[in-house]
């Protein structure tokens, strides 16, 4: 059971969705002049490529369009209220650091009327709780913020799971091995790369 939980994670992220997310980019899908749409098209690949939690906690997303305006239901999870946050802090078309904080705590906050997990949990809500905290209380810092994400992901190697796949293994091989959680690995490579 040890090793298909973190196999089965690691194999949805690496051989599914981070191929599919190059390829998109490939295509020219993600240009940098449409934050909301590319946030849509990520949450679209997770949703098809990846599974278990880590899927629907970045997948799903609802949208409509209607007098050429899209439409996310806040009633969504992480990126759908994330993309919502930032429809609602632009100005003009830009977002201020303020108004990217504001919009990932939005995002968390919906994120956790989903799930229990709360830092620290052993879990992808670690190092996203960490990146956005610190993003917010350094002013949109984005370096400050990734480090603070990639510190908690490490640190899960130390933690007792709590909630999440981890919670069904082995807790003293998981400390001894020192094996991160593989959810809050992925958003560490994630934000690490963007």
């Amino acid at each position: 059971m040890y090793g298909s939980g973190l196999a089965r994670i690691l194999s949805s992220i690496h051989s599914s969705a981070f191929p599919a997310l190059l390829a998109k980019l490939d295509a020219g899908i993600f240009y940098g002049h449409d934050v909301v749409g590319s946030i849509v098209e990520i949450s679209q690949i997770a949703e098809e490529h990846m599974g278990g939690t880590t899927g629907a906690l970045y997948s799903y997303v609802s949208f409509s369009i209607h007098n050429s305006r899209l439409s996310i239901y806040p009633s969504r999870i992480f990126f759908s209220a994330l993309a919502q946050g930032i429809l609602e802090n632009a100005r003009d078309g830009e977002i201020s650091p303020d108004g990217w904080g504001h919009a990932l705590a939005v995002a968390r906050d919906k994120l956790y009327a989903y799930t229990l997990a709360r830092p620290p949990s052993r879990t992808l809500v670690d190092p996203l709780a960490a990146f956005i905290d610190t993003y917010s209380k350094s002013q949109g810092n984005y370096s400050l913020a990734v480090k603070a994400a990639a510190d908690a992901a490490e640190g899960t190697k130390y933690l007792d799971p709590k909630v999440g796949r981890s919670a069904y293994l082995n807790k003293e091989r998981l400390k001894r091995e020192k094996v991160p959680d593989p959810g809050a690995w992925g958003v560490k490579v994630i934000l690490e790369n963007l």
